[in-house]
């Protein structure tokens, strides 16, 4: 103990000495030893010009940096970026991040939804986002094919080193596929297939299918196919969803897409796939969409059509064969004559009664045998009810019939190639496939045009139990406005307002099943509207139900009033979209320059023209060339940019908007359960 404090007073008497010198010596420095300022030297206009060398523009006059001073807005906002920190409560979980930013999107608010990343989350909550914000946002780009902004975010998502998932991809080869301009589509989809290839991402069967919707939709076919064959080759087993997305990939081709539709088909019955509701919907539109091609293009078709069941043919052959040989050695002599394995299918045909016996004999004595009996049906059927034109989506087919296929123009021929309404719905109660009602509102246009085919095609939805919607009486009333059937296109009305009371009486928390007349029902029933007194009306009844009229409405109407030459149902609409202010487009206007120049016509060049039509004309050009300078006709011919709607916030509305976006809540308390104490017994 001793020795210790021996020690410390040592150690402070070192420090004291230390420090006294160090007074002493900083007391008694002498005046030359200390730094002196570099020497000034003033020329005579008050330059100043100091002996450093790192000193610049000295030569010059001193500015009065009090009053005019440069200031960098970038420093500026640098220095308030270091600042203004954020508070940590202030953030959000990167969970509530992609919670409000779905919000946004299911109100389809896709720029707010984009500024939650580029705003909020990275210049002012500065939180880093993760690659699932990312997904969400290209998603939603994706679907409404705003195609650069994806890419965009996808090359953001890369310079943050986040790495991209399946997800990413599928999504970037969907947004190319919904591209408004597929040149520009196809060539990104080719560069984000090589991107993948050098990066060795192998894709996943999502993918797949996904590049073989781009491609296909973007007009690269071949290559759509190519993409199934590298399916193959690697084991990939071709399911029914991959064979759709080529269904989907055939409508882009409007020439040939039916008959490439009609070989994916048939490869699908070669795998044993069975066709879904998205199988049979798409396959009804690439009817109503695409033709089947030349009598060349028919006659390749068949030879397909005849190499495959030849195929199937020696596969069931061989079958029967294998099985026919074990049944034989079980069998007793009198039974082997009956059945013998050189029978062929034209023999069966040529002796219908004695196979019709020898198919009962079967049954009855061997259970084994009820095979050949079905068999036997089935060809005694083909038989009697013999339809004229094959159904190429059925599994037995009549190769006199395919080979006697002809050209085909029309939507009628084309869908009785396909079975017709008949044997459609047939074959899709084979596969055990229950339509819907986007069956038969894809069904509807390829029916004959009549009446009556339209209403058997209203009772088989009763009988099958499937209600119609709003699109499908839209599409009624178009297609009966088509071909002048004005009378029963407003007969669909009554039949809406009936089925709209049932459903309220037996449906009456049904939202989903409710019908109600939207804008499209407007616009088709424009088709209708011949006189200006009937164009009154539903202007009336749209303005009672609070519906604003577009341009597109009253485009059709315009155009009934061109053709009647009343001069009167023009001069209203044109007031309408004056009162209105309603933004033109070039089909309204071009309807107006040809009335005008057709009336012109009429005017100079007949010899015999009313007076009522002349002065009626005269009243119309001095009116429609003060029209002209009223309405700003330079902004409706300027062709308007399909993304610039998604640039833009989404527009306030007159009316309260019933939209809400809800804030996420910032702080969660865990809801304890007090649980009392009560010891275990073991027994």
């Amino acid at each position: 103990m001793a020795f210790r404090c021996l020690k410390l007073l040592r150690i402070i008497r070192s420090t004291n000495v230390i420090r006294h010198n160090l007074i002493t010596t900083s007391v008694a420095l002498p005046e030359e030893v200390k730094i002196r300022k570099p020497k000034e030297y003033k020329t005579e206009d008050n330059l100043v010009y100091a002996e450093d060398p790192d000193t610049f523009g000295t030569l010059s006059r001193v500015i009065n940096n009090k009053s005019e001073e440069l200031v960098d807005e970038g420093d500026i906002k640098e220095q308030e970026f270091i600042q203004n920190k954020p508070l940590r409560s202030q953030k959000l979980t990167i969970k509530q991040y992609a919670d409000l930013i779905k919000q946004f999107i299911s109100h389809k608010r896709l720029k707010e939804a984009i500024d939650v990343l580029e705003t909020r989350m990275l210049k002012e909550d500065r939180v880093k986002p993760e690659n699932y914000i990312y997904n969400i946002l290209i998603g939603a780009c994706a679907d409404v094919g705003y195609t650069k902004k994806a890419f965009k975010l996808f090359n953001d998502m890369k310079k943050r080193a986040l790495q991209p998932t399946g997800d990413t991809y599928t999504s970037l080869f969907h947004a190319c596929a919904n591209s408004p301009w597929p040149a520009d589509g196809l060539k990104r989809a080719t560069h984000l297939k090589e991107l993948m290839a050098e990066k060795g991402y192998e894709p996943n069967l999502t993918n797949y299918n996904s590049m073989i919707k781009a491609f296909g939709r973007c007009g690269d076919l071949p290559t759509a196919f190519m993409i199934v064959d590298e399916m193959a080759s690697k084991k990939i087993k071709l399911r029914v969803h991959t064979l759709n997305h080529l269904l989907h990939a055939c409508i882009s081709d409007k020439q040939n897409g039916l008959r490439h539709a009609l070989i994916v088909w048939r490869k699908m019955l070669k795998l044993k796939e069975k066709p879904n509701i998205f199988s049979f919907n798409l396959m009804l539109k690439c009817v109503k969409d695409c033709n089947l091609g030349s009598k060349q293009d028919i006659e390749e078709l068949i030879g397909v059509i005849q190499e495959q069941i030849q195929l199937q043919n020696k596969n069931t052959k061989q079958l029967k064969l294998g099985e026919s040989t074990k049944t034989l050695k079980s069998l007793e002599p009198d039974k082997q004559k009956l059945i013998e394995p050189s029978t062929s299918v034209t023999e069966i045909d040529n002796n219908k009664d004695q196979t019709n016996k020898l198919a009962s004999e079967i049954s009855i004595k061997d259970e084994k045998d009820v095979i050949s009996l079905e068999f036997v049906n089935k060809l005694d059927k083909v038989v009697k009810n013999e339809p004229k034109v094959p159904n190429l989506l059925s599994k037995v087919l009549n190769m006199e019939q395919v080979t006697g296929l002809q050209e085909v123009h029309t939507l009628q021929d084309k869908f009785a190639v396909v079975g017709g309404q008949d044997d459609f719905l047939k074959e899709m109660e084979a596969c055990s496939v229950k339509p819907n009602i986007k069956t038969f509102t894809q069904m509807l246009p390829l029916l004959e045009n009549t009446t009556e085919a339209e209403e058997r095609l209203l009772e088989t939805m009763k009988t099958l139990g499937v209600r119609a919607d709003i699109d499908f009486y839209n599409m009624l009333i178009k297609k009966r406005c088509l071909r002048s059937d004005y009378d029963s296109a407003l007969a669909v009305q009554d039949i809406i307002t009936k089925e709209s009371e049932f459903r309220k009486k037996k449906f009456p928390f049904s939202k989903k099943l409710k019908l109600k007349l939207n804008i499209m029902s407007y616009g088709v029933l424009a088709m209708g509207c011949k006189t200006k007194e009937s164009a009154e009306k539903l202007l009336k009844d749209m303005e009672e139900k609070h519906l604003k009229v577009n341009i597109e409405i009253l485009g059709t109407l315009l155009r009934h009033g061109t053709v009647s030459s009343n001069f009167g149902y023009v001069v209203y609409i044109m007031n309408i979209v004056k009162k209105e202010n309603i933004k033109l487009n070039d089909i309204f206007l071009k309807h107006l320059v040809t009335f005008n120049d057709k009336c012109s016509d009429i005017v100079n060049k007949k010899e015999y023209v009313s007076v009522t039509f002349k002065k009626a004309y005269e009243n119309f050009t001095k009116y429609y060339s003060t029209w002209l300078k009223e309405v700003n006709v330079e902004e409706a011919l300027k062709p308007e940019h399909p993304w610039q709607q998604y640039k833009e916030n989404y527009p306030d509305t007159v009316q309260r908007s019933p939209v809400q976006i809800k804030e996420p809540k910032k702080f969660y308390k865990r809801n304890k359960k007090f649980n009392k104490y009560s010891p275990r017994i073991v027994n």
